[in-house]
């Protein structure tokens, strides 16, 4: 120590405050520095020293005023790492509820991404508990690969920290919700609309990349960890209606927005039966200058409704076809 005069405790004792029987310090080349090597890293009694714990091997800093400040159970490591390696097997297991398998040795803070699995697909990628608790698609490919066919949402969103905004896809699965990881990383929601398919979905988010091709961004892959950096432009753009913008490409019947005259065109020929029809019927209650009354309506929309019903019937004449 510079000034070993104005320390209660000695050299020696100073320097045994902070390792104890936990810690090292090693030098530049990676040799173990001996008492009078730490002492020259200590001025004060609150100097930070890097030490590593001979345990584990994880990097902490410490100095003699908090190793003397913080309560020590006796046989308790002051190794933070070595302390919570008990909740590693509970990480463990939220990542395996969340389907991904955690590549992460020990115990890791909520906030902090580590490398996971998915299960199901075999897709790599970084994430933290706190951003799989907050919603954060846990696989970003199968997000992708969820039914084409099933209702998507559009939505655009405001990045503050990145003077950006961003249009997007997502499925209306919760596990996919790409929304959710957006709001992770700082972005606020400004609007949203269901379109019937991926491809109408697509559709949307071409036109409005297209409506703001003029006010780039400059945002990296860096800048959005959990994807989707291509499809943003600067704040300063113009504002997007998604209301108007989907009414529009639905009259015009743009892609993805066909299906439906197709389904139609489809059925005018071949009704659907109420056989077929009664798995989808909805009944909602409600009340009318007091009465009650009922409405009788589908529980999905109809596009969905007329598409499940025809790939049936292509399921079973394909099946009547083999046994014929």
């Amino acid at each position: 120590m510079s000034e070993p005069s104005k320390w209660d405790i000695t050299v020696e004792q100073a320097v045994q405050v902070i390792l104890g029987n936990d810690f090292l310090v090693r030098g530049p080349a990676g040799e173990v520095l001996d008492v009078a090597g730490i002492a020259r890293q200590m001025e004060h009694v609150w100097s930070l020293v890097v030490v590593e714990c001979i345990v584990c091997g994880t990097f902490t800093k410490r100095s003699v005023s908090m190793s003397l400040g913080s309560r020590r159970e006796p046989g308790r490591s002051r190794c933070s790492s070595c302390f919570a390696l008990p909740l590693a097997p509970w990480q463990d297991k939220f990542f395996e509820a969340h389907r991904l398998t955690r590549d992460h040795g020990g115990y890791a803070r909520l906030g902090e991404r580590v490398a996971a699995r998915c299960i199901d697909c075999g897709a790599e990628r970084k994430v933290s508990i706190s951003e799989l608790k907050s919603g954060v698609a846990p696989c970003l490919n199968c997000a992708e690969a969820t039914d084409p066919d099933a209702v998507h949402v559009v939505y655009v969103m405001h990045f503050p920290g990145l003077f950006a905004r961003k249009v997007g896809i997502t499925s209306t699965e919760v596990r996919h919700d790409r929304i959710a990881s957006h709001v992770a990383q700082g972005g606020i929601l400004l609007d949203q609309h269901e379109v019937p398919n991926r491809e109408a979905a697509r559709t949307v988010e071409d036109f409005v990349l297209r409506a703001v091709r003029d006010f780039p961004s400059g945002c990296t892959a860096r800048d959005f960890p959990q994807g989707g950096y291509t499809e943003t432009w600067s704040d300063d753009g113009p504002d997007i209606d998604l209301d108007n913008v989907i009414a529009r490409l639905a009259r015009n019947e743009e892609p993805g927005f066909d299906r439906l005259r197709k389904l139609r065109a489809y059925f005018a020929s071949e009704p659907a039966t109420i056989e077929e029809l009664v798995e989808f019927r909805h009944i909602e209650t409600i009340e009318v200058d007091g009465v009650e009354v009922h409405q009788l309506g589908f529980s999905e929309p109809l596009e969905q409704v007329l598409r499940k019903i025809r790939a049936r019937r292509v399921t079973r004449d394909v099946e009547a076809t083999e046994t014929a």
